[in-house]
């Protein structure tokens, strides 16, 4: 059976075929903002489109699973100082969601996983999910790919983990994103308040949270050390989002 995996490229007749193989929709979630200059502005919504597509193509013979096209614009006003940022409101994100979500469980889809590249978007999407509890009678599952390797980004990459750095460079670039390597840069940021609001994603306790925008942070608009980025580090913390990402889809399907 040839590979169908991608909605958009599918005509109806063909995903009411696939519908009688799956009922598993996986949708990609990004953003649209900048990555410092070596990064494009599509990096949030690339990483989680190639980590939905690349799992869908890996479990294939063992769960057939459909990738919608991906939800490219996120909330992400802080970034707004920066050319090439286009942000929505987190309401129209989480109304987008719900009604990508409802399409779906009208035409037979019965569990879906969103896949968010956007720390930005945790609580619009929370508010979608919250949303649709009780109402959408599919399962709705949300997974942040970086939470799944944690443990592996704590191990390999360069600290401060926050935005365009060693972590998320190396991850992009090993996933054959656009990588200006002349245009690396490294830069720590500015703490909001030091000690408690720290610009790192792996910070220990204690830690507070503010609102801030991007600018107040960094300069660049990286906030971490994208030098020290390679494509074997990504290899290291793409291959485990992507075993356990496989691994938690399958544990969707038998449920």
């Amino acid at each position: 059976m040839e590979k169908k995996i991608l909605l958009a490229k599918m005509t109806w007749q063909e995903v009411e075929e696939i519908l009688k193989d799956t009922d598993i929709a996986v949708v990609p979630v990004g953003s649209t903002e900048q990555h410092g200059p070596a990064l494009p502005v599509d990096n949030d919504a690339f990483i989680a489109t190639q980590f939905a597509q690349r799992v869908a193509e890996s479990i294939w013979d063992r769960q057939k699973v459909v990738v919608t096209p991906t939800i490219s614009f996120g909330y992400s006003p802080h970034h707004m100082q920066f050319k090439g940022t286009i942000t929505i409101r987190e309401s129209t994100l989480a109304d987008l969601i719900v009604d990508v979500c409802t399409s779906l469980e009208q035409h037979g889809f019965k569990r879906i996983i969103l896949v968010n590249g956007h720390g930005g978007n945790s609580t619009a999407i929370s508010n979608a999910l919250h949303a649709m509890s009780n109402v959408v009678m599919a399962k709705i599952f949300s997974v942040n790919w970086w939470d799944l390797a944690s443990d592996t980004i704590r191990e390999v990459a360069t600290r401060p983990v926050f935005h365009a750095c060693d972590m998320e460079t190396s991850v992009a670039w090993f996933l054959e994103q656009r990588v200006l390597e002349d245009k690396r840069v490294d830069e720590p940021g500015r703490s909001i308040v030091p000690g408690f609001v720290e610009p790192d994603m792996l910070a220990p306790p204690p830690k507070a949270s503010a609102a801030f925008m991007m600018k107040y942070v960094t300069d660049s608009g990286v906030v971490g050390y994208s030098t020290k980025a390679t494509k074997e580090k990504g290899q290291q913390i793409a291959e485990v989002v992507l075993e356990r990402l496989e691994d938690f889809i399958l544990k969707v399907a038998r449920g």
